[in-house]
């Protein structure tokens, strides 16, 4: 290493070189990286979609979704199975663990279900993988003409968004499907003793466009077609349904009203009272999301202003907080390179200072160069990584260019001062930036959604200090070693020769006197700094959660009024809730004298008596009032609604609801009895706002069971239900397609006629044996079931999300209380039942114990670098024994700045670990150098602690001071990143009393048993450093 580095100075030019390619191709890799919003990741879930008609959710679940189940419990890599069983419907989620080829999985799933006998009718099953696709931005599309009009505007929109090159995903959401109705009445079928499978065969036979094959004349070939099929309304009514005696028609015309309308869609939305649609625009694998937002906002502006009638506004732009998390990067990279840039200049040589703070550009553009091949993207997690590490990147710089500096000023020319004060510490700067390096090996092993992200942090984070150590060790010395700074000949720069004295004085003044009294009266030390550690680890009060509250932008009010309630009703108490949001915002709005609400969105969907308000905020630094301020105005005022089922106001979290559980087993009744004790008594837990469960009943059915009647006609429930669900449910005659747009073709009764208990009393069956009225053949009673039969793994399972009623409550908190408290209350009345936590509180325990699993296996590897960089296992232990005190200073800032520590802070703990280890390595290797030269070892003590204090306090300030104006920032984006700024910051200003105050104590204390167990011997005898120099002689 050392011939390397010495090339790399004695020929400056092989330096410059490396820095231009290292700038050149880190220009060339940065311009080829895309933009998305989170990182790219393979979806590892498969779905298995089952429609059969006319079963309820109990058939669906025996006759279908259990044997699926069966068969898919032997498919290799299958992680977890959810199912949720519906009328007419099943749908099974298989989720796959890591390790699985998913194109493989698929394949395993899709053989699994082919080889399933159904004991009942299969109308349709597919088996796709779903794709993780992230939505880039939406916007919706409001009118107050017609839904046609609507729908003619969108489908331009669509046309012309998909024309652009770049641009290919567009998801329409909101908008039903178009479909002919024929409806008939009772009344007209008894007239022309006609029935509705008569009706749809007529149209089938007719409607058609057939070949009949070829023939040849003369050598000519003529192809046999009959082209009579229909695709409008009125040409469909026109069909002859038949041919009476007389010889006239009767035309589908006499006897149904045939017309285009709109199926019932399961979703509807609504903006300022006018219908709206909603256009979704996601990016794929390689499509640029901030391409694909500036064009849509452009478009959407030149759509605003070439329409009178029509307005589109944007909902969503994942591209703002990713281009926020980029102008922050950008704003606090710079202030924090100046501020470094001053610092270093304060108390070293100016080139000194520039050359030490370029390594934070050359560090940059290096792992740019490489990120492409990784491959990674310029995403929310790897700009988090990019903030993170700009904190520790001028570390080494700072430690060789002063020992650099040092070794000048003690004699040496500058070709041997560059030399040989880069090798002394390089060693430890290896060791250094290698248990970083570890540290954040371990994110590419998280389990959880962090485990698909947190790689990408690791790999910025590595390999932007693999660079940074490329340049301290062989760029850095060859510029220092040319520098005027190292020219005897040129006057000492007033500034830092200012500074310098400055350090000195407080050094000699405070820290000597201080580190003194702590190496003679060595339990004042172990007072001090373990009473720090009980107070602020265990007395302080910190607070714990998984992901800290954040100021977010927007916020959503869900309902739910009676199930079986019509969507007109659900819209209703919509626009009930909508005026009293819009009194709040008008109170706001006064009071602060700016906009609080940007705009509003009324969903009604999926089930009719579901609705959801979606509310959007101005930016929380533009509103002048917090989110949870707003949330807590507007559970006041809108539970003074009444009528509602539940109510639940809460902030719109992208990472799910902060409370979420999930109760399982297979006794029914046990499980809702205990979902509903269990939701209760969760919304009475100090910090919950209200609390939902998806356990719920449907409409009101009208069951029928055949009476004594029906039953000596010999007829089956089949028979009559069938005509029952033709007339009221409908029947699909054909697929229709006109122009672009495909249509299905359905027969029914007509509306009124749907509508009404008397039709369905005086509905009549057709039989072989006559035509009887339904009531004569069938008995009536009204039920009420369950809307849909969750699975997870075979359990019957219902999820119980809640809301925290203010920023202060704390999801850790209450899920602590839950599994002490209020659960085993539920299982001592449940028995069969248990728990799980699902939603963001599962993915947070999921990160948390893979975390545990992992920590200790590279913490082992950590050790190893430490124990083979020392050859020393105490000076080994001391090392790993400084790292929990490193806590106080974490626990501290956190306090002080009133957050709790979270996910996110640890990732600045992961960093800290690294700058700490930095440090005592330095010290220590510096100590068992003068140790080796000869020096007694208080004497070596009190050297090294002296020549170490100017530099670690350097490494210090540029930290704090880089990260300073991240920690002030106001910006919604930095409140992600401000957490872990707290602990680097505050966790290296205690990192920096540790190794300045409590390792010079801890090697004195480790000196004094060596001592005692040898005997006879002096201090620096029993020193490993010593006795390794002495072997070698």
């Amino acid at each position: 290493m050392k011939s390397f580095i010495s090339y790399f100075i004695k020929y400056p030019i092989t330096a410059n070189l490396l820095m231009f390619l290292i700038f050149v191709f880190g220009l060339v890799g940065l311009n080829s990286l895309r933009s998305t919003f989170f990182p790219e990741m393979e979806s590892r879930r498969v779905i298995v979609h089952t429609i059969s008609g006319g079963l309820s959710p109990i058939e669906i679940e025996e006759s279908i979704t259990k044997k699926i189940e069966n068969k898919l419990e032997s498919v290799p890599g299958v992680k977890n199975i959810f199912s949720s069983s519906m009328e007419n419907a099943s749908v099974i989620n298989v989720e796959m663990d890591r390790r699985s080829d998913m194109y493989v999985a698929l394949q395993d799933v899709n053989n699994a279900v082919d080889q399933i006998n159904f004991n009942v009718d299969i109308d349709d099953q597919y088996v796709k993988k779903i794709d993780f696709v992230m939505p880039t931005i939406s916007f919706s599309v409001s009118s107050d003409k017609s839904l046609d009009f609507l729908k003619s505007e969108v489908d331009i929109i669509e046309d012309e968004l998909k024309s652009v090159e770049g641009i290919s995903e567009v998801e329409i959401t909101g908008l039903p499907e178009k479909e002919i109705e024929i409806s008939v009445s009772e009344k007209k079928l008894l007239a022309y003793n006609l029935t509705l499978d008569e009706i749809r065969s007529a149209v089938l036979q007719n409607n058609i466009n057939l070949t009949g094959g070829k023939i040849e004349v003369n050598q000519n070939q003529y192809l046999l077609r009959s082209n009579n099929k229909q695709n409008s309304a009125s040409e469909i009514g026109n069909i002859i349904i038949r041919v009476n005696n007389n010889g006239s028609h009767l035309f589908l015309n006499d006897i149904a009203k045939v017309k285009e309308t709109w199926s019932e869609s399961s979703i509807e939305r609504f903006r300022e009272n006018k219908r709206s649609i909603n256009i979704t625009i996601s990016n794929t694998e390689t499509q640029d999301i901030l391409f694909i937002a500036n064009y849509v906002k452009d478009y959407v502006k030149t759509f605003n202003s070439s329409k009178e009638k029509t307005e589109a506004k944007i909902l969503f732009d994942a591209s703002t907080p990713l281009k926020q998390r980029i102008d922050l990067l950008t704003k606090n990279g710079a202030i924090g390179f100046l501020l470094v840039l001053l610092f270093l200049t304060m108390f070293l040589h100016p080139r000194v200072s520039f050359w030490v703070a370029l390594s934070i550009p050359i560090s940059f553009l290096g792992m740019f160069f490489l990120a492409p091949s990784a491959p990674i993207t310029i995403n929310m997690m790897t700009m988090y990584a990019m903030i993170l590490v700009i904190g520790i990147l001028v570390d080494d710089g700072i430690i060789i260019g002063e020992n650099i500096i040092r070794k000048f000023e003690s004699g040496l020319n500058r070709y041997d001062a560059a030399v040989e004060g880069t090798m002394e510490v390089f060693p430890a700067v290896f060791a250094g930036v290698s248990t970083t390096a570890v540290a954040f090996l371990s994110f590419f092993f998280f389990e959880g959604m962090m485990g698909e992200f947190g790689w990408q942090m690791g790999f910025v984070v590595i390999v932007t200090l693999i660079f940074s150590l490329v340049e301290g060790a062989f760029i850095l010395p060859a510029h220092i070693a040319y520098s005027k700074a190292l020219d005897k000949k040129q006057e000492k720069n007033k500034i830092s020769l200012f500074f310098n004295n400055l350090i000195n004085s407080f050094r000699d003044k405070y820290y000597k006197p201080l580190l003194s009294i702590f190496l003679k009266k060595i339990y004042l030390a172990y007072i001090f700094f373990i009473g720090l550690f009980v107070f602020f680890v265990f007395i302080s009060g910190v607070k714990f959660t998984f992901f800290p509250s954040v100021e977010l932008d927007d916020l959503y009010v869900g309902y739910k009024i009676k199930p079986g309630s019509s969507i007109e009703k659900t819209k209703d108490y919509g626009d009930e809730l909508l005026k009293l949001v819009n009194e709040v915002n008008n109170f706001l709005e006064d009071s602060l004298n700016t906009n609080v609400i940007r705009s509003k969105e009324l969903k009604l969907g999926p089930k009719s008596h579901n609705g959801q308000i979606q509310i959007f905020l101005e930016a929380p630094e533009n509103r002048g009032i917090k989110v949870y301020e707003v949330v807590e105005m507007l559970r006041k005022n809108l539970n003074q609604v009444e009528g509602l089922e539940n109510l639940i106001i809460g902030v719109g979290d992208p990472f799910g609801a902060p409370l979420s559980f999930a109760l399982l087993g297979n006794n029914a009744k046990e499980l809702e009895a205990a979902s509903i004790l269990f939701s209760s008594n969760l919304n009475e837990i100090e910090g919950v706002a209200a609390s939902s469960t998806d356990y719920e009943y449907g409409p009101d059915e009208i069951n029928f069971t055949l009476n004594e009647k029906a039953e000596s006609l010999g007829l089956t429930n089949y028979q009559i239900l069938s005509q029952v669900r033709q007339g009221f449910f409908g029947t699909q005659v054909q697929d229709l397609q006109n122009n672009k747009d495909e249509m299905k073709l359905w027969i029914r009764y007509n509306e009124q006629e749907k509508n009404s208990f008397s039709s369905l009393e005086n509905m009549k069956i057709r039989t072989k044996k006559g035509i009887f009225p339904l009531t004569e053949l069938v008995n009536f009673n009204i039920d009420n079931k369950i809307v849909s039969i969750n699975r997870k793994n075979g359990s019957k399972i219902i999820e119980i999300e809640g809301e925290l009623a203010s920023e202060n409550a704390f999801s850790s908190d209450i899920v602590s209380e839950v599994e002490k408290n209020l659960f085993p209350k539920i299982k001592e009345k449940y028995p069969s039942v248990r728990m799980e936590l699902s939603g963001s509180s599962d993915e947070g325990t999921i990160t948390t114990n893979s975390m545990k699993k992992i920590m200790p296996v590279f913490g082992f590897l950590i050790l190893c670098i430490v124990l083979i960089t020392f050859r020393s296992k105490a000076q080994t232990f001391l090392v790993f024994l400084l790292m929990p005190f490193t806590l106080v200073g974490v626990y501290f800032g956190h306090l002080l700045h009133g957050m709790p520590v979270s996910v996110l802070s640890g990732f600045g703990v992961v960093a800290l670990i690294g700058v700490l280890v930095n440090d005592a390595l330095v010290f220590i290797t510096s100590f068992n150098l003068r140790l080796k030269k000869g020096d007694s070892f208080l004497h070596a003590l009190e050297l090294t602690s002296i020549n170490r204090f100017r530099p670690i306090i350097l490494t210090t300030i540029t930290t704090v001071f880089g990260l300073l104006p991240l920690i002030f920032e106001k910006s919604m984006q930095a409140q992600f990143l401000i957490p872990m700024a707290i602990s680097l910051s505050y966790g290296i200003i205690m990192a920096t009393l540790l190794t300045l105050l409590f390792l010079p104590v801890l090697l004195l204390t480790v000196n004094n048993i060596r001592l005692f167990i040898s005997r006879n011997k002096s201090r620096e005898e029993v020193e490993p450093a010593v006795k390794e120099l002495n072997n070698s002689l």
